[in-house]
């Protein structure tokens, strides 16, 4: 950890350290830890007010905005520490701070529970869709697939929040960005996919898919750019209702969804965390009738 990273975490910083993966500071001033495998509480007791500087330094460190015109601040530190803010009176006890920290030791093929062996060389020649829960390890399988992509391959990645560490010499990184104060300047994902097909790109890689740009995504991926991307899915059988819903966001009917995501990915790979590892399972997208479904 830098020095200026533990000066920002202020008392935070005695809780840092090589395992953790998140920390929270809930409005009474507790602070939580975790390492992977659940949360602890320790022995740090912040200020509310205390909380609050923290929160809205590390924010605006990383040039996001926080304050009590704007209570919900989302940003990330040199690309790796993400840090999420709310302040009161939308958080009701006092503010809210969460941190998510990357892992510090490149995880491997091996770091992952499989049913069987895996073509993983194959894998990356295809469009990948990751899914699975929060915290289920989604964003570090995705930076494993695009590590192993050639070198003589270009990549773009697309992020609400800049969180993928892309350890590829030529990968270039785009981030949406909010509305000034005057309401202009927005840039959202679906105009960065759009303008990512004209920066000659090899791969297109959306670092979490969410809303109306699934669309864009679907049309990319359909239009010979392979790609990757991660949507939150508790289980494989919710993959397509998710897909559809967000599709239906951007006005979408189900059965041009349906036919377009059958075509866009090639695979689906699902996270889940348990109390063995990461277990990864694969699945196919499949149009049935009109219907997108899931098989093994």
């Amino acid at each position: 950890m830098s020095p200026t990273l533990s000066s920002a975490l202020g008392p935070l910083a005695s809780a840092v350290d090589a395992d953790v993966r998140d920390l929270c500071v809930t409005g009474d001033g507790r602070v939580w830890r975790s390492d992977g495998r659940g949360f602890v509480t320790t022995d740090i007791i912040v200020d509310p007010r205390e909380a609050r500087r923290i929160g809205v330094g590390l924010v605006e460190t990383a040039g996001g905005r926080v304050d009590d015109a704007r209570p919900l601040g989302d940003a990330a530190l040199a690309g790796q520490v993400r840090v999420h803010v709310v302040l009161p009176p939308v958080a009701r006890d006092g503010a809210i701070v969460t941190l998510r920290f990357p892992r510090h030791i490149p995880v491997t093929t091996e770091d992952y529970l499989v049913d069987s062996e895996w073509d993983w060389e194959e894998l990356v020649k295809q469009s990948i869709l990751i899914t699975g829960a929060t915290g289920s390890g989604k964003t570090t399988l995705l930076e494993l697939l695009m590590a192993r992509i050639p070198a003589s391959e270009r990549i773009l990645v697309i992020e609400d929040i800049p969180e993928i560490s892309a350890r590829h010499p030529h990968a270039v990184s785009l981030c949406t960005r909010a509305a000034n104060a005057e309401g202009a300047g927005h840039v959202t994902m679906s105009a960065l996919v759009r303008e990512s097909l004209r920066m000659s790109p090899d791969r297109i890689v959306l670092g979490e898919v969410r809303g109306a740009e699934v669309i864009d995504l679907l049309l990319a991926l359909t239009a010979g750019h392979p790609g990757l991307s991660s949507l939150h899915a508790r289980t494989l059988g919710e993959v397509p209702e998710r897909l559809t819903a967000l599709g239906m966001i951007a006005g979408c009917d189900p059965v041009t969804i349906a036919r377009l995501s059958t075509v866009a990915f090639d695979r689906i790979i699902h996270c889940e965390r348990t109390e063995l590892g990461i277990r990864l399972s694969s699945g196919l997208l499949r149009r049935v009738g009109d219907v997108l479904e899931v098989s093994r």
